[in-house]
This record gives structure tokens, C-alpha cells and sequence, in this order.
């Protein structure tokens, strides 16, 4: 070790608060049009204290115990559990950095580096098999081991569900990332001022940590510890070669690691500019020529698409939410982890040379998985699957959705014997009956079972006493980490007096006595919902398993399980919020907003999507920085609109009077003289802000003009290099037929312009320059002429591409914090929102706004604006073929055809959920889906609880607040300012809760309310 030595020391200050190691912020391109602060937040807050229960309300409580259970769960113990409810997939954003080699086969992560990724919800590769809802659960190793021993498995299985799924597979194996490659030997990691010479092990992990040194993990302090961490670990393998010391994180310099970084980075991108079109063409077929060999496999002897068939690389692990492991390094996975699942009677695949062997190689029939390996983080299995399009997928994706459908057809029963069950004297079933009626009124997830080494994240079945505390009289406040460590923290207001009794009796007491005779009580740190731990006597308690929640329903259904709940409930209150449309634009404040119109409509249906992903507590870490620069953008974008609608006015003003105007045109004979205010209202744009735009307006339109000719010269200059028309200096050669194929050439490439013509436009450019500064001095137009008529419908259509703007500026900041995508990824049927689409595609071609609607008689003078072009009849032409059945007939598009001419199914769906959800165009009878198609009937009576969706709402006009008042008779405000019908069950919660006093001393008491079978089809919340 040559006197190394690596000391494990406190984490100083400055690690903590992120203020060193070359940290400084590179600032950020400002926007002129916008007086934003990029302000931070509240992300780097702390979580909350938990709260802690109050006994105040409670104390005189009686400890009588409720019968116990002796078993553990009631369920025979397993070596680990199958639920996924609350599998952490929190490393969905591999982050491996470019090393000293820019070029990478891992395409995936290209622009990942500044951790700049747009909202990945509408453009996710579409597998979703991260995902708790994943129904191929019987494919996988196990992964969790039981809390009771906290031990890792002994074995692992890898058995599926017995079912045959194919007879032979044949594929390539999953591809490796490209190895590292080290630094020059000028390029070091500097510590206490001074170079470090690493080897090549150690200057790979410190590689990892500099790639990030600029985005806002690295301000992240637990980040920080992490890696410091792992980094010192890797010190004690691999110690630096100079001898030198590292035992403090603040002394560590990954600057010029960082720099030498981003000039490849920044090089490889001019690179790629300077690239002849042909040329970077012909790159782009050639890797995809490569991956055709991972891409492609062979299942039965039909060939079918492979999913991600890269190996994630190696680097540092980022986590979602407040993760407690994220900067931990990510080791390079080798072939020797790697188990491949391959037909016995043909070749298995081969790995790298020089990388050894596979781990194993097996034949199971009746798994879909082609590979699979366990990654170091948080011991989970990553897994290489078919595409989304496979018949693997989309069979498994439409059967999930009709196990839900399924389900509305015993949820009554299964509501029945939940209330019945919470007033059980036996224990174990009211906790069961308990759990299953928070998981169906609030779409908890059940939550799975924990190791010491995993992120401590909860559902129902595992929450703490301290992450509940009881509101009287009828509300429960829970505060804890969801999945992917993303924080949980509502009021629940419980509608059932048996529910909430249950509760503030689970958070007293498991219902054992200790030695004298009295009940025990439950530290803040016990289960909410336990049972006897196996083998302790009764004695030691451990928290509920979901495998006793799926007990429970499977007797109801087969497959049957709590994840199965959310599906169902997601879609049901995504299709009843949906059929409620037409009155949630109507509740709009904003006139504009009321109209029924493509952009409302889109509005409409974010809003829905919105609340049903706060439903589910589909939460996303929100990246301020990248939110404030995209909400300056659409500002940036509005201020364009209006400066367009400035010199519009202008214009008018410089050449027509406004008396003579209105005498001119009539609001009779035009119609768009009805706005003549708006059209002439003054846009107040600071002079300043004008000046600079139309400077950088002129700047960039020369820089596109001049990286358009490179372009254009560097594509000449290839495509004569092909056909071997240049000398050895690259000059073009000279003669007639030389000179011809030249010009073909160039008549080829597209817009060609040579540089006279550059030159002229530059010229030109320069010339409108000066005209801009002195129409800004005189505040007159120097154009040559002005159409009035034209210049009016210019200006009203500025003014509704601003109601665009304006509505998609609404849009992200309601859905900054909400993960829009994972819910209709995983929870809402497809369908509901492709027969949405197709009612109102209907309903806005009846509104005359379809490619085919009529036009209205213009006058002569109007003509050349409202020329059209002629592409309704093709749209037409679809929407015939939809209607006889065929749009969606199989062939090679990935897309689906659903024949609308108005609605955009683009705006809804990104094209990866459109390949993935390509089955959901069919219907029930297998022909083209119909606008009338509904996942269940009488959805809006079956929706779940919106009240957490209203209170995080940013616009006061959410489908809940609407819902509320829609369904309120005797109507009174809530603190949030919707209304709500007071039921007979609200004015019971009113008076004070005695039975809750008497919890545990007489079940007898609390069966007073007799089940009515008429209350059977209505939601647990709404059961009066």
C-alpha cells in the first residue's frame, strides 16, 4: 500500500453544503424577455419532523385487545415476496458519464450529462417494466427477502409461472458498454491544490463524479457522502501511485477532469454539425445496422423486437427523491453476473472476447425474459425483455387492464365483507379489512418488505406509528417515503367511523399484555399494522405482509392483488373525470378557457391525468432549474407573438386612420371588425426588451444562414467525393461532365445557395437591421403597402396562438411536481382516452372546426389569407376506413391509425406509448375502437376520493372542486373553497367519537350501523 493511508473521518461542513471541488455554477444563458428567478425551491428542504401520534384525544381508550392471531399473517411464510407494490426503480436515469472516448453504443444516455431531460413522462421508451404494476411478477428471480430475518436468500428462484410461453429463443445477449478509457496523463484529479496520478480503476469512479460536477446532485450532500464513501473503498484496491493521501472531500478537485470532459463533449457535437447531411445519414444507418444484431431475435422462428438490450454502464446512481443512496457508484457489469435464457438446441450467444463467460445458461420455457443480472445498488435484478410491440407485452399490458375490468364485477362483494370485516373481533381480519379500505378509497400502494440495506420506503401494510397521527374527529395525517423515496404527506379524512376507530386503535396497542397484566404500547417505530413474528412466542410483532392483503382478495378473483386496486381505480376515475368534460370547461373562470375547442380539450385532459397521478401519489423530483428555463421559454415565445402583433399595428397605424377604418368596414359585412379593440389594443413591450430581440432576431437569422451554407458546401463536397469528382487537395475537378454532375448536385441538395446569394442576404439582412432602429425611432412603418383586412386576421390569429402559449404555461406548472406519464403508462387504460378522442374528434368536426368542415363566403380582399390546403379529404378517407373497421388492420406502421381529422393523438400520446399501446385501437369485438367503448359502466358513481388532487391544485379550477359542487344539494364551503354535501355519515363524524374511547373494550358497541346491500355499488368513502 506504500504507507497509504484511506481514514474514514466526519463528513465536514463543506461537504455538506456542496461548496467545493470546482463546484461553481456555469450561469446560465439568460432569458431577455423574462425577470425570473431561478430559484431552488423548496427541493433541498429537509423532510418534515415525522409527526408523532397524540394520545390527548385517546387517553381514555381502553386496551382490551381484539382476538389475536397467532400465525404469522395468517399466510405461510416465504423465503420472499413476489408483490412489487414498492420495488425501487429509482434508477431509471442511468447516468454513466462520457468518458475520454465521446463516442458510446448507449445511446440512452447521450444528455444525461447536464441532467437536463425534458419531462420524460410523454417520451418514455415505453416499457415500463420498472414499474410496480408489471403483471409479469412470476417471471422474475425474487428480490425482496422477508423483514421478519432480514437476511439475503440463500437461493434464488428463477421458476416461472409453469405456463409454456415458447419453444425456441434464439438472440444476441445484451450488449456491453464500451470500457473506459483513461485521461492523458496532463489531465488529473487534483487534491489540496496539487495533481493526483490514479490508476485507471480509481480515475474511472473520480470520472463519474466530474461528469456531474455541474448539475444539482452534486450540490446534494448526501450525493456527496455517498461517493465519498465508495470512492475512499476503491482507494484502498487501487491507492494512488503517487503515494498521496486523500482523506477529506473538500480538498478534491474534479475541474480539469470536468473541463477536459466537456471539450470532448462540445467537440463531438461540432463534429457532428459540421457533418454533411449524407454523411451523418449514413453514420445513423451504419449504428443502426449494428444494433440490428442486438435488435432483433427470433421467438418460435417469428422475429420480434428486443427492448433495452444494453447493459446499464457503470457510474454513479441517482436515485429519485430524497434517496438515501444516491451517489453511490454503480459497478460496470461483466458477463460472469449475467444469466442468459436461451433455446438448449441452438448456439447460446457468445460474450466479448476477453470478458470471460456467462454466468449461467438456461432454458426456461416459461419466462419472457432473455437475459438478466443483479445490480450492486440496492441488490435488485435488471432484466432484458422483448419490445413493448412483442406479442409478450401487449398481451400481458391489455390482460392487466381486463383483470381490472374484471374486477368491477365483485368489487360490491368485496366492499361488503370490508365493512363487515372492520368491525371483525378477530384482529387480523379488522387490520386486513382496514388496509384494503385505504388502499381502495386513497390508492395506496400495499408496500413491501425491506432490507437493511434498501431505501426505507413504506406503504400501508408497513407504515410506523410515527408516520400517522390522528385529527379529530375524523381525519388521519400521514407523513412517510413512498416509492422511489418520494415523500408522502397528506390528511386523510376518513369517511368511516369504523375506519378511523380501527386505526387509532392499531396505533395504541398490537393488543398484547406484558408480564403484569397490562397492554403494551406501541412505539413510534412499531408497525401500524402488525402480527406475531414467527417463532418469537406471540411476543415480537412484525408488520403485515401484502401477501395477506392478496390472501384476502384472491378468494374474490383469481389474481386478485392490491396493485390490481389502483389500476382499477386509476382508470375508473380517469373515465369519469374525462365524461365530465363538457361542464369542467364550462366551471372555467376565464372565458377564453370555456371554449370548446382542441387546446381546451388538451387542458381538459391534462387536468384529468393530473389528479389521477396525484391520486396515485405518482410524484416527480422537480428539477427548478430546468422548469424555470422552460416556463421562460413559452414567456420568451409569447413575447414574440406580441411584438409580431406590435408591427402588425404599426403598420395599420402608418398607412389607414383609424375613423376611417370603421367607416370603411362594417361589422355586417366583416365580422372581424366586431374585435376591432382587441385588434388595436396597444401592446405594452418595454422598449429595451424590443431593441434586444430584434438585435438577436437579426444575429440569429444570420448564423442560420451561414451554418446553413457550411452545411450545404460540406454536402457538395461528400457527395462529389463519392462519386470521385475531386483532386487529392479536395478541390472539384475540372471539365464538362465534372462540371454537369456538379450541378446536378447541387440542384439535389435542398434550397442550395451559393455564396453570391449568401452574401446578398446577408447584405439584405443588414439593410433590415437599420430599417428596424428607425421604425422603433419613429414608431412608423417602413413597409410598402398595407392590406387592413389582412393585417386584422393576422393580429386575432396572434392572439389565439398566445391562448396556446398561455394554456401550456398553465399546463407545466400544474404538472412540474406530478408524473403525468407514470400513471398512464401503467394505471389508465389506453382505451379510455383513444374513445375520448374519437367522441371529440366527433364532436369538434360537428363544430365545424374539422379539415372538412365547410368554409364560411369571404370577400375577395380576405381570399388570400383563408387559403387551405387540401388535406381533409385524405383525413376523410381515414376516417372511413376507421369506421368500417380498418384504419387499424395489421401491417408495419408502429402508430396507430385512428382516422381522426381534429384531435391530434401526438399531443396525447408520444410515439412510444402509441407503439406500445397499438393493441388498445381494438375494441372488445377486435374491430377499430368505438367512441362509445368505456373501460366500466357508470364510471362517475365509482370514482375514487379527489380531495388531495383539489388541495394541490395551482389553478382553483380542478375536476374535484367541480365534482363537489356538481354533487352538493345542501351545499356549504370547505376550507379549500369547493363545496360538499353533507351526508348523514358527516353530521355522525360531527358529534364527538366516543366509540373511538371505547376501541378496544366492546366490539359489541361498534356494530350498531346494519350493512345496507343498497350502499353495495358506491365507493367505501361514500358507504353511509
Amino acid at each position: 500500500m506504500s504507507g497509504i493511508q484511506v481514514k474514514n473521518e466526519p463528513m465536514p461542513a463543506s461537504l455538506a453544503s456542496g461548496s467545493t471541488n470546482g463546484h461553481a455554477k456555469r450561469p446560465a444563458k439568460p432569458s431577455i424577455f423574462s425577470d425570473s428567478d431561478a430559484s431552488s425551491d423548496d427541493d433541498d428542504k429537509p423532510l418534515a419532523k415525522r409527526p408523532k401520534v397524540e394520545d390527548s384525544d385517546l387517553s381514555s381508550d381502553s386496551d382490551a385487545p381484539l382476538t389475536a392471531v397467532t400465525s404469522q399473517n395468517g399466510v405461510k411464510k416465504r423465503s420472499g415476496s413476489s408483490q412489487d407494490d414498492d420495488e425501487d426503480s429509482s434508477d431509471s436515469d442511468s447516468d454513466a458519464p462520457l468518458t475520454a472516448v465521446v463516442k458510446k453504443n448507449n445511446d440512452s444516455d447521450d444528455n444525461d450529462d447536464d441532467d437536463e431531460e425534458e419531462d420524460d413522462d410523454e417520451d418514455g421508451d415505453g416499457n415500463g417494466d420498472d414499474d410496480d404494476d408489471d403483471d409479469d411478477d412470476d417471471d422474475k428471480p425474487l428480490s425482496r427477502t422477508s423483514k421478519a430475518n432480514r437476511k439475503p436468500p440463500k437461493t434464488m428462484s428463477i421458476t416461472g409461472s409453469g405456463e409454456k410461453k415458447w419453444d425456441v429463443l434464439v438472440h444476441k445477449g445484451p450488449r456491453f458498454p464500451d470500457p473506459y478509457q483513461p485521461l492523458p496523463r496532463d489531465v488529473k484529479l487534483k487534491y489540496d491544490g496539487r495533481p493526483v496520478d490514479l490508476p485507471w480503476q480509481t480515475e474511472e469512479v473520480a470520472m463519474f463524479y466530474a461528469v456531474k460536477l455541474e448539475t444539482q446532485h452534486a450540490q446534494n450532500a448526501i450525493f456527496n457522502r455517498n461517493f465519498f464513501d465508495d470512492f475512499k473503498a476503491d482507494l484502498k484496491k487501487y491507492p494512488p501511485r503517487d503515494g498521496t493521501q486523500i482523506k477529506s472531500f473538500d480538498k478534491l478537485d474534479f475541474r480539469d477532469m470536468y473541463n477536459y470532459w466537456r471539450s470532448l463533449r462540445d467537440a463531438e457535437l461540432e463534429r457532428k454539425k459540421a457533418l454533411a447531411p449524407s454523411a451523418r445519414k449514413r453514420e445513423i444507418e451504419e449504428r443502426k445496422v449494428e444494433e440490428s444484431k442486438w435488435k432483433i431475435c427470433l421467438v418460435d422462428g417469428v422475429e420480434q423486437r428486443v427492448g433495452n438490450f444494453n447493459v446499464e454502464p457503470p457510474g454513479l446512481f441517482l436515485g429519485r427523491g430524497a434517496h438515501p443512496k444516491a451517489g453511490k457508484v454503480k459497478r460496470r457489469i461483466h458477463p460472469g453476473d449475467i444469466t442468459i435464457n436461451h433455446s438448449a438446441k441452438h448456439p447460446a450467444p457468445h460474450p466479448p472476447a476477453g470478458m470471460g463467460d456467462w454466468a449461467e445458461v438456461v432454458e426456461k420455457k416459461d419466462v419472457t425474459w432473455l437475459a438478466y443480472w443483479k445490480e450492486n445498488i440496492n441488490g435488485q435484478f435488471k432484466y432484458v425483455f422483448l419490445d413493448a410491440t412483442s406479442n409478450f407485452k401487449t398481451n400481458s399490458d391489455r390482460e392487466k387492464f381486463e383483470k381490472a375490468r374484471k374486477l368491477d364485477t365483485v368489487v360490491k362483494q368485496i366492499r361488503r365483507d370490508v365493512n363487515k370485516n372492520l368491525k371483525s373481533k378477530v384482529r387480523h381480519e379488522r387490520q386486513i379489512a382496514t388496509i384494503v379500505w385505504l388502499i381502495d378509497n386513497f390508492s395506496l400502494r400495499a408496500g413491501n418488505e425491506k432490507g437493511e440495506d434498501e431505501a426505507e420506503t413504506y406503504g400501508v401494510c408497513s407504515l410506523r406509528c410515527e408516520h400517522a397521527q390522528i385529527k379529530m374527529p375524523d381525519t388521519i395525517h400521514l407523513e412517510f417515503l413512498g416509492k422511489d423515496s418520494m415523500k408522502f404527506e397528506e390528511d386523510l379524512k376518513i369517511t368511516n367511523p369504523d375506519v378511523f376507530k380501527n386505526i387509532a386503535m392499531f396505533l395504541k396497542t398490537n393488543g398484547m399484555k406484558d408480564a403484569s397484566g397490562n397492554f403494551v404500547r406501541k412505539k413510534p417505530s412499531d408497525p401500524i399494522f402488525c402480527a406475531p413474528e414467527s417463532g418469537s412466542g406471540g411476543g415480537k410483532m412484525q408488520p403485515l405482509q401484502p401477501g395477506s392483503v392478496n390472501q384476502f382478495l384472491s378468494k374474490y378473483m383469481k389474481g386478485l392483488s392490491a396493485k390490481v386496486f389502483r389500476t382499477y381505480n386509476a382508470s375508473v376515475t380517469f373515465q369519469g373525470l374525462l365524461e365530465q368534460t363538457e361542464e369542467w370547461l364550462k366551471s372555467r373562470s376565464n372565458k377564453a378557457e370555456r371554449e370548446i375547442n382542441q387546446t381546451n380539450l388538451r387542458l381538459a385532459y391534462n387536468e384529468a391525468n393530473r389528479q389521477v397521478a396525484i391520486l396515485c401519489n405518482h410524484q416527480k423530483t422537480v428539477n427548478p432549474m430546468l422548469l424555470n428555463r422552460n416556463l421562460e421559454r413559452t414567456q420568451d415565445k409569447i413575447f414574440q407573438i406580441r411584438y409580431e402583433i406590435m408591427k402588425e399595428q404599426q403598420k395599420i397605424l402608418t398607412f389607414h386612420k383609424i375613423g376611417e377604418l370603421k367607416k370603411e368596414y362594417k361589422p355586417k359585412e366583416f365580422p372581424f371588425m366586431k374585435q376591432f379593440d382587441k385588434i388595436m389594443q396597444k401592446q405594452e413591450l418595454d422598449a429595451e426588451k424590443v431593441k434586444q430581440y430584434e438585435e438577436q432576431m437579426i444575429t440569429d437569422k444570420k448564423s442560420k444562414l451561414e451554418s446553413t451554407f457550411k452545411r450545404q458546401q460540406s454536402e457538395l463536397q461528400y457527395q462529389l467525393e463519392q462519386k470521385g469528382l475531386t483532386g487529392d487537395d479536395g478541390s472539384p475537378k475540372k471539365g464538362k461532365k465534372a462540371k454537369n454532375v456538379e450541378e446536378e448536385v447541387r440542384s439535389s441538395i435542398k434550397g442550395y445557395k451559393d455564396k453570391k446569394q449568401v452574401d446578398e442576404e446577408l447584405k439584405s439582412l443588414n439593410e433590415t437591421a437599420k430599417r428596424l432602429e428607425k421604425e422603433r425611432k419613429s414608431n412608423k412603418s417602413h413597409a410598402t403597402s398595407c392590406n387592413f383586412a389582412s393585417s386584422a386576421k393576422k393580429i386575432l390569429s396572434k392572439y389565439e396562438m398566445i391562448k396556446k402559449q398561455e394554456a401550456e404555461l398553465v399546463n407545466k406548472n400544474n404538472t412540474s411536481d406530478v408524473a403525468l406519464g407514470t400513471s398512464k403508462l401503467n394505471y389508465i387504460d389506453p382505451r379510455i382516452t383513444l374513445a375520448w378522442l374519437k367522441e371529440w374528434d366527433d364532436r369538434l368536426i360537428d363544430l365545424g372546426q374539422g379539415k372538412g368542415a365547410p368554409k364560411k363566403k369571404v370577400k375577395k380582399e380576405e381570399e388570400e389569407e383563408d387559403v387551405k390546403s387540401k388535406k381533409g379529404k385524405g383525413a376523410a378517407g381515414k376516417k372511413g376506413a376507421a369506421k368500417t373497421g380498418l384504419a387499424n388492420s395489421t401491417g408495419d406502421s408502429e402508430k396507430m391509425e385512428l382516422g381522426l381529422q381534429v384531435m391530434n393523438i401526438g399531443q396525447f400520446f408520444a410515439n412510444s406509448l402509441q407503439k406500445k399501446f397499438k393493441w388498445a385501437a381494438s375494441g372488445d369485438d377486435g374491430r377499430d375502437i368505438s367512441a362509445k367503448w368505456v373501460f366500466v359502466k357508470d364510471a362517475q358513481s365509482k370514482m375514487r376520493k379527489l380531495d388531495s388532487a383539489e388541495r394541490k391544485g395551482q389553478n382553483g379550477g380542478s375536476f374535484a372542486a367541480m365534482t363537489d359542487a356538481a354533487d352538493s344539494k345542501e351545499a356549504a364551503p370547505t376550507a379549500n373553497g369547493t363545496l360538499k354535501k353533507q351526508t348523514a355519515a358527516d353530521r355522525k363524524m360531527s358529534k364527538p367519537l366516543k366509540a373511538v374511547d371505547k376501541a378496544e373494550e366492546s366490539d359489541d358497541d361498534l356494530s350498531s350501523d346494519s350493512d345496507s346491500s343498497d350502499d353495495d355499488d358506491k365507493p367505501l368513502a361514500a358507504v353511509r
